[in-house]
């Protein structure tokens, strides 16, 4: 990646997530490092651009692989997302989540990854505190169709919304979910993550179940640094997304002002 290219980058990145993105090349080593990295690890600019990006993580995390595997992944999947132990400058600890995503040039060829890093507690299952602060649903047995390719955060999904009071089925593509909508004609929402494997996003599965099911109401689902570009481009800027990682109280909210919002 050329200086103009890297620069060019991320100055697109920092204005769509202002300190928060950092680049790396086709290796996985430092180019470009912003200041809420800087924040999270202690690691300047100076003292990080030029590492690999496995310095941030644990020595059982290096010794099993995991960083280039990340890598690869992002590679086949369009983009990958992990919530794991991170090691600031200080050799502590943090609970991290992070996203890579590949980039590419005009002719399709690899130029490196953008990364987001975002300090969390817990990504998605919720605490006692945060079940205690969920509302109730204002109207019993909606049922609602969760749409995820990751069958963990289906399954914490599924049961949260449940103990919730709503009625859930789950698909983990969007034909299976399109099929399902065809069995299931009485789905209130469509929640469903924006990237997914399969050849159908969210964007497109969303459009094809309102053709279905009209009064259809849809919440989109995406991490942290990905749903920040989708609005620009990705999906309406309007429409509504509840951003990874989130607690169980934002999904419970989340929930209702869709169902509630006008048809």
């Amino acid at each position: 990646m050329n200086n103009i290219d890297r620069e060019s980058l991320f100055q697109l990145f920092m204005a769509i997530l202002p300190g928060a993105a950092t680049l790396l090349d086709v290796d996985g080593n430092v180019l470009t490092w912003g200041t809420a990295a800087q924040d999270i690890t202690g690691y300047a600019a100076g003292e990080i651009e030029g590492r690999n990006f496995s310095c941030l993580y644990t020595q059982d995390d290096i010794a099993a692989g995991k960083p280039a595997a990340s890598l690869r992944r992002a590679l086949t999947q369009g983009r990958h997302e992990e919530t794991g132990r991170c090691v600031r400058k200080d050799g502590t600890e943090l609970e991290m989540h992070s996203v890579l995503i590949p980039l590419h040039d005009s002719r399709k060829g690899l130029v490196g990854f953008g990364r987001l890093m975002r300090e969390v507690t817990n990504p998605i299952a919720s605490t006692s505190e945060g079940a205690r602060a969920a509302p109730a649903p204002l109207r019993a047995n909606e049922t609602i169709l969760v749409v995820d390719d990751d069958e963990q955060v289906r399954e914490i999904v599924s049961h949260q919304l449940t103990s919730l009071g709503y009625k859930t089925v789950a698909a983990s593509n969007g034909r299976e979910a399109l099929e399902m909508l065809a069995r299931e004609p009485h789905v209130d929402l469509l929640l469903t993550d924006v990237v997914m494997p399969g050849g159908m996003n969210g964007r497109e599965v969303a459009e094809e179940a309102r053709r279905m099911q009209p009064t259809l109401k849809v919440l989109f689902t995406s991490g942290y640094f990905e749903g920040a570009l989708l609005r620009n481009g990705g999906i309406d800027g309007s429409a509504p997304l509840l951003v990874k990682p989130y607690r169980k109280n934002r999904l419970a909210e989340k929930v209702l002002e869709v169902l509630n919002s006008p048809a």
